[in-house]
Order: structure tokens, then C-alpha cells, then sequence
């Protein structure tokens, strides 16, 4: 006797595997209720046919049954469900760009880079904001993002305008270097701002190599912004090994807020770590901040440990995740341009993202900027040594405003205020 297929039909137009199976079931009910002649077994499979017929005219209402022009209506309105707002058109794909608003000012002004009498630090992404900073006169430090310099990736079998006819890692070594020369031609510090994912697997050189390749070039950087543990691990390996602490002991070693001290424990770990400054945390109260502060001391008094400067974020879109899962590449296609993308939220607020393609991770920014330069009398009494500017998505015109002390209408205190509940 032939062995009887039972297993479910291949699926068509829009029609669910469990309902193939619920049809598949029921000819096999029918044809068996016919043969031995039970009306039940027959009225079970009549039953299960209409079930599946349900199922399938269902599927066909919500999806407009097999056609392929319902379909694509289908998947566009769950794209659009997503998340991803299109902001412009183009003739080749589906792109969703971000298109950044003109910003709206408060009169109310904050304090200028120029007013702090402190060392003001920025960090920048584009190289229209590094044009913007490399006059001011209230900037005494850029730090330029490892990310987003250099020479651009490009799609496989395109080219590059930022590279020269050599490729390779003397290439990105020599852009970086052009770079930094300019910085300090103008009498600024240049500072390395490290990336924030680093893989085995990435393209071109990977940190470590970079800063060796700057130090034999003459053209390191006088800090480096250090986001991570493993970072640090690396810079101290790097410092260790025979030919990477040639001019490593003149580079400063400033700890992002991502490295979190938020104790005098914590800090005396990050200390042994390496760091020379830390970033006060975007996590802790202004009143946090100063018991930190004041517990710090007090240990550095008592000979627990030394007492370590402090940088304030006083502006910048906080990434509100950092994401290995491109939502370019996942939304269209890989175009390895570096673009900004933006995501809209349940309360409609737009959401830029970068995509860092050199290395390809994504940024997920705040909505609204974190904005502290208007408060002078707190950042005051915390005693930094510096405040810090990010920027991300502005625009040089934007960036200038903001050093000028201008307040845009949007903005958040972040947890400066309230703090993690």
C-alpha cells in the first residue's frame, strides 16, 4: 500500500501554512470518511474545509488575496508602520534621508564658549562643522571622530574623493594627519575621539594601528577621547608594547562619560585604568555630581587616591542606543555614504540616526539636544577643568549659534535635573 503524503502544501499568494495544512487535513478526512463510510469522519472534514476557507478569504480581505500590487501596498504601509519617515524622494531607491529642521531660538541666551574662562573642548562629525570651529576663538580643543574622517568607505567597486591614489592604511594614517597639522596650524589642540565599536572583522586599520602610524608620522593627537574599557585596555597594551609608546606618554587620556565613574571606587578603578580626566556622567544629578566631587577630594585628601580633573558635557544629542543592525541596509540597501537617517516615536518626534559606515554601526540620537551652558552658576560650583561641546547633526551655521550661547526652544536637561527613577 502506498504511503500517503501528508505533509503541508507549498505555500500560495497569501495563503498561511496552517491553512494548507487544515485543507491537506481535510481531503485526507474526506477521502478516508468516503472510503469506510463514517458520516462523522465526513462531517469533520466538511467542517475543517469551511475552517481553512475562512482562514484563506481572511488573508485575502487583509492583503488583497494574490495579487502582487495589494502586496507591495501591504509592505509599504508595515515599512511605514516602522518607524522610518521618508524625507525625500529619488529616482533609484527608497532612501529615507534626514532632512534637519531649521532650528527656533528662546531670546534667553546662555553662556558663549568664549565667556567660560575654562579650556572648551568640541567634538565634531562632519567637515562642515570642524570648518565651523577651526576659527573660533573660544574652541581650545576638536576632537575629531575616528568614524567619520579619514577616507570615506565606499560601496564595493566605487571610489572615493577623499582618497588618494594610494589606498591602504599609509592613506588613512596620512588623512588623519593632514587633519590633525591643520588643527594645531591654527593654534588649537587635536584630540582622536575613538569609535565606538570596533570589530575583529573591520576594514582598514584598526585604533591601535592608527595611533602608532600618527606617532611615526610626528602628527599624534595631544588627547584621546576613550568611550570604552576595552579602549582603554588597548591604549595601556599599546603603551606597554616596544613600538607604541614612542610619544604615547605625551597624549592625554580623557575617559568619555560612557565609562562610567560614578563612585570613588569606580573612579579609582578608572584611574588605574589610565585615565588623566573624566567626563562627569550624564546619568548623575547636579547633586550627585557634587557629592562625587566632593568624595573624590576627600579620598585624595585621606591619601586613598589622587585627585582627578573633571570634563562637563554642557551640549550634544545623547545616542540613545548604538546599534550593529544598520536600519539604512535594513530599510533599503547599502550605500556606504555615512548618511543621516531619522526615526519617529510614539510622541512624533524625529530621531536622527548616523550610520558609521567605515565600520558599520548606527547612532540613535535624542531627539532634543541636552543643553547645559545656560546653567553657569551649577556647572561652576562642580569644578570642571573643561566643558565639552558634541556635535552631531547640526549644521555649521547651528554650531556657531550654539557656541555663541543661543538656545534652541527644543532641548532637554537630560538627568541634570531629575535623575534615573
Amino acid at each position: 500500500m502506498a504511503r500517503r503524503d501528508n505533509s503541508p502544501k507549498q505555500n500560495k499568494g497569501n495563503v498561511r501554512k496552517s491553512d494548507s495544512v487544515r485543507k491537506d487535513f481535510a481531503d485526507n478526512a474526506y477521502s478516508n470518511g468516503k472510503r469506510s463510510g463514517k458520516k462523522e469522519d465526513t462531517g469533520r472534514a466538511k467542517s475543517a474545509k469551511r475552517s481553512a476557507a475562512r482562514g484563506t478569504e481572511g488573508k485575502k480581505r487583509a492583503f488583497g488575496g494574490s495579487d502582487s500590487g495589494k502586496r507591495q501596498e501591504a509592505s509599504d504601509f508595515h515599512k511605514k508602520r516602522s518607524g522610518v519617515v521618508p524625507s525625500g524622494n529619488r529616482n533609484d531607491s527608497t532612501v529615507k534621508k534626514y532632512i534637519p529642521r531649521e532650528k527656533r531660538y528662546a531670546t534667553e541666551t546662555g553662556l558663549s564658549a568664549g565667556d567660560w574662562n575654562l579650556r572648551v573642548s568640541v567634538s565634531v562629525e562632519t567637515e562642515e562643522q570642524l570648518d565651523a570651529v577651526l576659527h573660533h576663538e573660544g574652541v581650545n580643543l576638536i576632537y575629531i571622530d575616528e568614524a567619520c574622517f579619514g577616507i570615506r568607505e565606499t560601496a564595493k567597486g566605487g571610489s572615493s574623493a577623499e582618497s588618494s591614489a594610494v589606498k591602504g592604511d599609509d592613506a588613512e594614517s596620512e588623512a588623519f594627519a593632514k587633519i590633525i597639522e591643520n588643527i594645531h596650524k591654527v593654534g588649537k589642540k587635536a584630540g582622536l575621539r575613538l569609535r565606538r565599536i570596533e570589530r575583529d572583522t573591520d576594514s582598514g586599520l584598526d585604533s591601535a594601528n592608527l595611533i602608532k602610524k600618527l606617532i611615526d608620522r610626528d602628527a599624534a593627537p595631544d588627547a584621546l577621547l576613550i568611550r570604552s574599557f576595552d579602549e582603554a585596555m588597548m591604549v595601556s597594551e599599546l603603551e606597554n608594547s616596544e613600538t607604541g609608546n614612542k610619544g604615547l606618554n605625551h597624549i592625554g587620556r580623557i575617559f568619555d562619560y560612557t565609562c562610567y565613574g560614578y563612585n570613588k571606587e569606580a573612579v579609582s578603578m578608572l584611574r588605574d585604568l589610565g585615565a588623566e580626566k573624566l567626563t562627569y556622567p550624564i546619568e548623575l544629578t547636579y547633586r550627585e555630581c557634587l557629592n562625587l566631587r566632593a568624595s573624590v577630594r576627600a579620598a585624595s585628601e585621606e591619601g586613598d587616591t589622587s585627585e582627578i580633573p573633571y570634563e562637563m558635557l554642557v551640549y550634544g544629542h545623547l545616542p540613545m542606543m548604538v546599534s550593529a543592525n544598520c536600519i539604512q541596509r535594513t530599510s533599503d540597501r547599502c550605500d556606504h555614504q555615512n548618511r543621516f537617517l531619522v526615526l519617529r516615536d510614539r510622541m512624533q518626534k524625529n530621531m536622527p540616526v548616523r550610520c558609521y559606515c567605515k565600520y558599520c554601526y548606527n547612532q540613535i540620537f535624542n531627539a532634543e539636544p541636552l543643553l547645559l551652558y545656560d546653567l553657569e552658576d551649577e556647572i561652576r560650583r562642580l569644578e570642571p577643568e573643561s566643558v565639552r561641546y558634541d556635535f552631531s547633526v547640526e549644521s555649521g551655521e547651528e554650531v556657531l549659534k550654539i557656541l555663541s550661547g543661543a538656545i534652541p526652544e527644543n532641548m532637554t536637561r537630560g538627568h541634570f535635573r531629575h535623575g534615573i527613577e
